[in-house]
């Protein structure tokens, strides 16, 4: 019994430290490091289309879901919108001996386009049909099982026939951009169009972040207004003059790469800390240096008066000196 009661005090004694601790210092020692916290800041992005392309060997809806990409690094998207004109077409994409095409179901490779249609609809396009019609035949639990195993395969299938079938002929920009999620507004002005609806964004508040897709130097005046209202701005298109006059300025190719994406939560906190430091930092008020005198009049009654103190840098010290000196 004796060993059984020493070996019990000292596993006490070695679990005391932590049995003793406050609730509040044991919970925060065995908390974990807190996750990031996504930016909450309200984003729009307007895009001009003509003012700012993305490469020509890169499809445009593949630019615009990088951009879309980079734009929610700063915040949550609220609004995506471009500007074009109805002319405008999609450049023919620069022939290469080395462009291949990729079956999105297998993931082989073809070098030309009408041998990757013959393999899809040869092999499949017929795995699909078998699929579905064993679906159609089965009935009851079974069916419903059978159905949640065939789903990956069967939205795997209608994804890449959905590309296949897009593909096929000449898109126009705004099928491209509408499949990226972003609105399109055609305009003979696509920059004037731009101009006003970026002026309603900062009239309304509705986002705290700008985002210009854009090349014209004749929206400085904007970035200027935005950033006295307090909005942070952005443009992409570095290429250009206005990267200037906004917060922060990248190029497609950074946007293309990730480079954008991946400086986006040091450039929140750089202006995360430049808000606080400017919610702290000192203002002179003229109302600080006046005080109220009181004093009494003949018949004893208090009369009280407003009178300029002495300046906030005179210490009472030097009043002091002042007097001994005389």
């Amino acid at each position: 019994m004796l060993p059984l009661l020493s070996h019990l005090q000292r596993r006490l004694l070695a679990a005391g430290p932590k049995l003793l601790a406050p609730p509040f210092f044991r919970s925060f020692s065995s908390a974990t490091a807190p996750a990031a916290r996504k930016p909450t800041t309200a984003v729009a992005v307007l895009w001009d289309l003509a003012a700012s392309r993305p490469p020509s060997t890169l499809p445009l809806y593949d630019a615009a879901v990088r951009l879309h990409l980079a734009a929610t690094s700063f915040g949550r998207l609220r609004l995506s919108a471009a500007f074009l004109h109805p002319s405008h077409r999609l450049p023919a994409p620069a022939a290469s001996a080395a462009t291949t095409h990729l079956c999105r179901v297998c993931g082989r490779r073809f070098r030309a386009r009408d041998a990757l249609l013959r393999h899809f609809d040869a092999i499949h396009a017929r795995e699909h049909a078998k699929r579905v019609a064993r679906i159609d035949s089965a009935r009851g639990g079974r069916r419903v099982r059978l159905a949640a195993a065939l789903s990956l395969k069967l939205s795997k299938y209608e994804k890449a026939a959905r590309e296949l079938t897009a593909g096929a002929g000449t898109a126009s920009p705004s099928d491209e951009l509408g499949r990226a999620g972003v609105r399109v507004e055609l305009s003979r002005t696509p920059a004037a169009s731009l101009r006003e609806h970026a002026q309603l964004v900062l009239d309304e508040g509705s986002a705290r972040c700008l985002v210009l897709v854009s090349g014209h130097e004749e929206l400085a005046p904007l970035l200027r207004v935005a950033r006295e209202r307090g909005v942070r701005s952005v443009v992409v298109g570095g290429e250009s003059g206005l990267a200037r006059w906004a917060d922060v300025g990248f190029s497609w190719a950074e946007v293309i790469a990730g480079k954008a994406r991946k400086a986006a939560p040091s450039v929140s906190g750089k202006w995360r800390d430049g808000d606080v430091l400017k919610g702290l930092e000192w203002r002179y008020d003229e109302d600080d240096d006046e005080e109220e005198v009181v004093f009494e009049d003949d018949d004893g009654e208090e009369l009280a008066r407003k009178a300029k103190g002495k300046p906030w840098w005179k210490l009472d010290s030097d009043d002091e000196d002042s007097s001994v000196g005389g």
